[in-house]
């Protein structure tokens, strides 16, 4: 059985609502409910690295986030090696870098909130990027749910 790690830049945003999708406490976009999820936009730069257990699907997989920046290739292949060592195979970890499941509404809004601390226009912009990404990003995690 695998875990599932869902990671994005901050690892609060995208990967919050992919989890959230996965345990299937989200089914369409809702910014209410996306705004009320555990760790949206509460994991502090000084923590990316971290992993942060969101809950357990029904397939009994744990499901986490973490934020990776731009190396989350690098951060699956890391993972992907350590299980390997400690013979818990491969497929122990499904590593699911979203970085490309952001677009420019989705960076800007990151970059006014994390960088200029504009909150505002800030949600407004992070927001309208979930929502034109948030149809793709639900049928990834349907294959991922689907695949274990």
């Amino acid at each position: 059985m695998s875990n599932v790690i869902y990671s994005c830049y901050y690892g609060s945003y995208l990967a919050a609502v992919a989890a959230a999708l996965h345990l299937g406490h989200l089914k369409e976009f809702d910014r209410e409910k996306i705004e009320c999820l555990a760790y949206f936009g509460k994991v502090e730069v000084d923590r990316l690295g971290w992993l942060y257990f969101i809950g357990e699907d029904e397939k009994g997989r744990k499901i986490y986030i973490m934020g990776a920046k731009k190396v989350g290739k690098v951060v699956e292949r890391a993972l992907k090696g350590v299980a390997r060592i400690y013979n818990m195979g491969e497929e122990a970890v499904v590593f699911v870098d979203l970085l490309p499941y952001g677009n420019f509404l989705f960076s800007a809004g990151c970059f006014l909130l994390e960088r200029l601390k504009l909150k505002g226009v800030g949600d407004f912009f992070l927001m309208m990027g979930i929502k034109k990404s948030f149809g793709k990003l639900r049928v990834l995690v349907e294959n991922i749910k689907q695949s274990g």
